[in-house]
């Protein structure tokens, strides 16, 4: 018996479908992958500075709010679909950043049924710190790239958000 428990030998996928061509470069190395991977560490630093700042109670489901939300006020509707989430989850994610005295709620002017959510001074306190952890995890991959490198993978990565901003608009960005 083989690790799989069964009586066969163990084939390599490569060899059992040769035409798919797969390889660990193509599954670990594409463009893809690697900007989540990169994504992945920018959280995960991100979160590391935010929790070191004292802000231990934040989850990274609060950047579904955060991410989103207008300086000005934005309505739950509007921040569920700019997350790409339901109304409903929307609503428990800002009800838990509301008992944390990070946003308020109040009623919409023009629909008394609808909550616009705004930050509450905490809110903008915590926005600071996501600006400067943002800003000084940046400068980290910055110099991990060199100057030159990392100039180049920025302008790269606007021209991407810019072309397909332009080709499918801004539902190309939902989450």
């Amino acid at each position: 018996m083989n690790q799989h428990g069964d009586k066969g030998m163990k084939v390599e996928q490569n060899e059992t479908y040769p035409e798919l061509k797969l390889n660990r470069g193509l599954r670990h190395d594409n463009v893809g992958r690697l900007l989540m991977e990169g994504w992945g560490y920018f959280e995960v630093a991100l979160m590391r500075r935010i929790h070191e700042a004292g802000f231990t109670m934040i989850r990274r489901v609060h950047f579904k709010v955060f991410r989103h939300l207008d300086l000005e006020g934005t309505r739950i509707v509007e921040l569920a679909a700019r997350a790409g989430i339901t109304k409903g989850s929307m609503g428990q994610i800002v009800k838990e950043c509301q008992q944390l005295g990070l946003v308020t709620l109040r009623p919409d002017p023009s629909d008394a049924r609808a909550k616009v959510v705004s930050f509450a001074e905490q809110g903008f306190v915590l926005m600071g710190v996501i600006r400067n952890a943002i800003t000084q995890v940046q400068a980290e991959m910055m110099a991990a790239m060199g100057e030159d490198d990392g100039a180049v993978v920025l302008r790269a990565l606007q021209a991407l958000r810019a072309y397909f901003a332009e080709k499918e608009g801004p539902q190309a960005f939902r989450e």
